[in-house]
C-alpha cells in the first residue's frame, strides 16, 4: 500500500524530524516496516531545514519525509507546500492519505484527498478544539466538516471517540488507536544507577514528573502536594523535567530538582530514578480527551504511578483507583502519593508498542481502501 502522511513538524514540544519523536514519527516508521511505501510531508511553523529527507528512521526502514516552512509571510510558504503536496499525489499515487497533528492538516488532508479521489484517514491524537489554531475564525466549522467527511477517523482515546461521534457525526469508519511506546527504550532499570547518571540524591524518596510544566496541566497541584509531603517528611524530594509554561514558576526549594528539557532517551532514566511518578492534569477540554504519553512510559518502567482522575487516566487505572486523585485537589493528591510510597500498587495494564498500533491502523487502512476502490 502507498501511504502519504501529512503532519505539522513541531508537536508536544518536540520536532518530528530533528528529534525522530512520538506518534507522528513512530507510526509511519512502523507502517514502513510492515512493507508499505510510506512518504510524509511536514509543514513547519518555525524556520527549519527544508527539503527531502531519505531514510529518516533510526533502523533500516526507509521513510521519505519532505519538509517545508510556513514562513513569517505565510502565503508564499503555504503555496510552496500545497504545490509539493499535489506533486506528491501525482507522483506517488497514494492509496490513502493519513492526515494528522492539527485542524488545518485535517482540513487540507480531506480537501486534497477529495480532489484526487483518494480516501483520507484523519488522526486525532488530541482534542484539536483545545489547540490555539482552532480558535482562528472559520477553522472550527471547516474542521468539523472535514472530520465528518473523512473516510476514516482515528481517536487517541475512547473518551475522544465518544465526543467525536456525538458532536461531529463522522460518516467514515472510526477507531481508537492510543499512544504507544518504543519497547526498546522504556523498561525497568537499576534505580541507583539512574539517579547517579542524572545527579539526583541517593537515599532519598523521589517523586516527580516529566513533560509540559504549567498550570494548564495542573502542575500547581503537584507543587502544593510536595510542600505538604516534604513538611512531614524532609527526605521527600521533587524531580521535574520539561518545558515551563510562561505563567508558571517552580518554587525555590533545595529539595526540588529541575533537570530542564531532557533528551527523549533520558526520560526512561528519569522515570526509573523515581519512587513515584505523577501524571498531572486538569478538568479541561484538553485533560478530558488527551492520552498522556508518560502514562505508558512510566508503567513500562514498572514504577508506582499517581494520576489525575480525568479522561483516559480514569479508564486506564479503573482497576487500581488508589492511583488516582481528583484534579485540582492537592489533599487528594497527597493521599494518593503517600499510598503509593507505602503500598505500591501492581498492575496488569497492557502497554501497546508503536508496532502494535501500526498493525491496528493497517487493518483500518485495508478496510477503507477495500470499501473505496479507485
Amino acid at each position: 500500500m502507498r501511504i502519504l502522511v501529512l503532519s505539522k513538524r513541531q508537536y508536544t514540544n518536540k520536532d518530528l524530524i530533528d528529534d525522530l519523536y512520538g506518534r507522528l514519527y513512530e507510526i509511519p516508521k512502523e507502517l514502513a516496516r510492515l512493507g508499505h511505501e510510506v512518504s510524509g510531508l511536514s509543514l513547519s511553523y518555525r524556520q527549519k531545514n527544508e527539503g527531502h529527507i531519505l531514510g529518516m528512521g533510526n533502523d533500516d526502514t526507509l521513510v521519505d519525509w519532505y519538509s517545508f516552512n510556513l514562513g513569517k509571510f505565510i502565503i508564499p510558504g503555504l503555496i510552496r507546500y500545497l504545490d509539493k503536496l499535489q506533486d506528491l499525489c501525482d507522483e506517488l499515487k497514494p492509496d490513502i492519505i493519513y492526515a494528522c497533528s492539527d485542524a488545518p492538516h485535517v482540513i487540507n488532508g480531506v480537501r486534497v484527498a477529495k480532489k484526487n479521489n483518494i480516501p483520507c484517514v484523519v488522526d486525532l491524537y488530541d482534542n484539536y478544539e483545545s489547540f490555539k489554531l482552532t480558535n482562528i475564525p472559520g477553522i472550527l466549522p471547516l474542521f468539523k466538516r472535514a472530520v465528518r467527511k473523512a473516510a476514516g477517523v482515528v481517536c487517541v482515546s475512547s473518551n475522544l471517540l465518544d465526543y467525536i461521534e456525538k458532536f461531529y457525526c463522522p460518516k467514515g469508519l472510526i477507531s481508537v488507536i492510543p499512544n504507544g511506546i518504543p519497547s526498546k527504550l522504556f523498561h525497568p532499570m537499576d534505580r541507583q544507577e539512574c539517579r547517579k547518571e542524572l545527579g539526583l540524591p541517593m537515599g532519598k524518596t523521589l517523586v516527580g514528573t516529566a513533560g509540559s510544566l504549567g498550570t494548564s496541566r495542573g502542575i500547581d497541584v503537584l507543587f502544593d502536594s510536595f510542600k505538604e509531603l516534604a513538611t512531614n517528611d524532609p527526605s521527600i524530594h521533587l524531580v521535574l523535567a520539561g518545558p515551563i509554561e510562561t505563567d508558571t514558576n517552580i518554587p525555590e526549594d533545595v529539595n526540588i530538582h529541575y533537570l530542564g528539557e531532557v533528551e527523549h532517551e533520558q526520560v526512561p532514566v528519569l522515570f526509573n530514578a523515581l519512587d513515584v511518578g505523577v501524571i498531572c492534569n486538569r478538568d479541561s477540554s484538553f485533560g478530558r480527551y488527551c492520552f498522556p504519553q508518560k502514562a505508558y512510559e512510566m508503567l513500562a518502567c514498572a514504577i508506582p504511578v499517581v494520576a489525575a482522575n480525568i479522561g483516559t487516566m480514569s479508564e486506564l487505572f479503573s482497576e487500581i483507583p488508589e492511583c488516582l486523585y481528583e484534579p485540582g485537589n492537592s489533599q487528594d493528591s497527597v493521599q494518593a502519593i503517600r499510598k503509593q510510597l507505602t503500598y505500591p500498587s501492581s498492575h496488569c495494564i497492557k502497554i501497546s508498542t508503536w508496532a502494535d498500533l501500526a498493525r491496528d491502523l493497517e487493518r483500518l487502512f485495508y478496510e477503507i481502501v477495500h470499501c473505496n476502490p479507485s
